[in-house]
């Protein structure tokens, strides 16, 4: 025969009511968890009929009444079934609040965003602000914002202690070196409700950028400046050295032509008439025409061709100048002592000596003429040339101590 609870030991009978007291607390626990929560009514009112019904039971058990005939082993059963229920209930109450959105979370959410933003109903009251908004406001305005109105007049009239306004970029510069900028837009919900977002987002490093840029472009309009200057001193130095190159030219040929008027005259030569008149040919049409520049092998050959009328040798001594450049600086010199040491020392043979150290060539024109004074004046030759040779870098000294020499001392990396 199955025992009924009167029948058994007060050890069972204490367990049994025990376990129903403790069925009865958690039933409990389930209605205010439902009720604290958005759960459906049904389901309340069904775990709330529950919660009476075992606190019932518990009850009779607790008194003793004889009503509880029934066996115990029914008893446990209805404990176990009811205590599976209740976890399981409390169990997905966990859950599905766990999955839900809190009351707070979208303001949390907003809260962990580095950018600023509000929100204001149609009236223009806030709604919603997180906290980096709620900082920015208080920087712009020093005090708490309470409406739109509010806010736009910070951001028209924002503290200058605090902030500085950049009216080129409209940009919001903080004391703390941060940059912000602030954007507007109107939102209108499905059901009409309009509403206002104000969103601050910073812009630091796009604007500490944009003033290097701005520096930058500041100094490459000055270089620009600068440029066309040194292109305009370029031009006038081009032109400056055109007409010293053609000065030179002028003083060579008006006083090759005079040795060469001289020298026909006095050996009253027929045959040197036709080069004499090819000379001053020559010279009349440099004076008529703009300067052609003589190079290379020309300028070689010009050289050896004036020696050769005036009746001066040239005797090269030292090792051979490979340098293009430098050769027909040396050439440019050359025609220029011709005509000198015929001149004014009656030379019949002209020295060039030529050598080179590690960074620069050493070149020493002399003549057999007579001693010249010691105070050598130069003239337009002599200038011109020394002018030349201080363009590529190089120097002209001029002695005259114990027999007229020039030594002119050139680069062999000449400047342009």
């Amino acid at each position: 025969m199955i025992k009924t609870f009167e029948n058994c030991s007060p050890e069972y009978q204490i367990t049994i009511i025990c376990f129903f007291i403790f069925l009865t607390l958690l039933y409990m626990i389930l209605v205010i968890y439902e009720g604290t929560g958005k759960r459906q009514r049904k389901m309340l009112l069904l775990d709330s009929a529950l919660l009476i019904v075992i606190f019932l039971i518990t009850s009779g058990l607790c008194a003793r009444q004889r009503m509880f005939k029934i066996p115990y082993v029914i008893l446990i059963v209805m404990g176990i079934c009811g205590f599976l229920y209740v976890g399981m209930k409390i169990v997905g109450i966990h859950k599905y609040r766990k999955n839900c959105l809190r009351e707070n979370a979208v303001q949390e959410s907003l809260d962990n965003l580095p950018s600023g933003i509000v929100f204001f109903d149609g009236n223009g009251m806030p709604k919603l602000m997180n906290r980096k908004m709620y900082q920015i406001c208080q920087n712009l305005a020093g005090r708490d914002i309470q409406n739109i109105t509010e806010l736009k007049e910070a951001l028209e009239h924002p503290l200058k202690e605090n902030v500085f306004y950049d009216v080129d970029l409209k940009v919001y510069c903080f004391a703390d070196g941060s940059v912000w900028k602030f954007s507007e837009k109107e939102i209108t919900t499905t059901a009409g409700d309009r509403f206002f977002q104000f969103l601050a987002s910073e812009v630091s490093e796009l604007y500490r950028n944009k003033v290097l840029l701005k520096e930058e472009n500041q100094k490459l309009q000055e270089m620009s400046v600068a440029m066309k200057e040194l292109s305009k001193n370029v031009v006038t130095l081009t032109r400056e050295e055109e007409m010293l190159s053609m000065k030179m030219r002028m003083h060579d040929n008006l006083g090759y032509s005079v040795l060469a008027a001289q020298r026909m005259l006095m050996q009253e030569s027929e045959a040197d008439q036709d080069i004499f008149l090819s000379q001053w040919k020559q010279t009349l049409d440099l004076l008529n025409k703009d300067n052609e520049s003589v190079e290379g092998e020309q300028l070689h050959r010009q050289v050896q061709e004036r020696a050769k009328t005036l009746g001066v040798k040239i005797i090269y001594t030292g090792e051979k100048v490979w340098e293009s450049h430098i050769s027909e600086l040396m050439d440019t010199i050359l025609l220029e002592a011709l005509s000198n040491c015929v001149r004014h020392a009656g030379a019949s043979e002209l020295y060039v000596k030529s050598g080179s150290e590690e960074q620069e060539w050493i070149i020493v024109i002399t003549d057999n003429g007579q001693k010249t004074e010691k105070n050598v004046k130069e003239g337009g030759g002599l200038s011109g040339i020394r002018k030349r040779v201080e363009q590529c870098g190089g120097t002209l000294r001029i002695c005259a101590e114990s027999k007229f020499s020039i030594i002119v001392k050139i680069p062999k990396e000449v400047r342009r």
